[in-house]
Parts: C-alpha cells; structure tokens; sequence
C-alpha cells in the first residue's frame, strides 16, 4: 500500500507528498517541528496512482509551490488550504479512476491506521 499524504505546518502551511511508511513519514515531520504534526488527510492506495496524482499536483501548483532560494519543497504559498488540496485531489481520483480512497483523517503517528 502507498499514501498520499496532505501535511499541515504549526503555522498552518499546507503540502503533500507520499510514502510507503505513513508513521514514519509523519514522525519524521514531528522531529523536524518539535511538535506533533497532523495530516488532515491520508490517502492509500496502488503506488502508480499515489505518484501520478503527486506528479499532477507539482504540475498543477508549479505557480504555488513555495521555494526559499534555490530550495524547492512540497510545501505550498498559504494560499492553498488543505481544504482546497483534498477537493482536488478528490477530484483528480474521481475524474481518473485512481485506485486511492481516504485511510485517515487528522492523522498523527500516535494513531494506528
């Protein structure tokens, strides 16, 4: 199984990416921000549609991903809400037939999915 992850920063900064360990994944967050980092959604599905949609929204967002410098990151302009990013990620599932659905809703890595 493979997520697509939608993260939150403490200061309300909203990205994306995905992983096969969706615990570690968000641990690894939560290390880096000294805090519990919740994903507001988590989806799960075949690895070839979680990176096609990831893929997608790179593409979609170009204009929104925001860089420091030279150092791009999946974090995007706080524009985007993850409201706004799981509709069209909800979208991009139904409209392509991705084999992703929802795993968990404000995840954080004290939980079991």
């Amino acid at each position: 199984m493979y997520h697509l992850y939608i993260v939150q920063s403490i200061g309300g900064r909203c990205g994306f990416g995905i992983a096969t360990d969706i615990k570690g994944r968000n641990q690894h967050y939560a290390s880096h921000s000294g805090d519990i980092v919740k994903f507001p959604v988590v989806f799960a599905g075949l690895r070839a549609h979680a990176k096609a949609v990831e893929k997608t929204i790179k593409r979609e967002f170009q204009d929104e991903i925001w860089t420091e410098g030279d150092w791009h990151t999946e974090w995007l302009e706080k524009t985007v809400t993850a409201d706004h990013l799981e509709k069209y990620v909800s979208q991009l599932i139904t409209e392509r037939h991705f084999q992703l659905s929802i795993l968990a809703r404000d995840y954080d890595f004290t939980q079991d999915v």
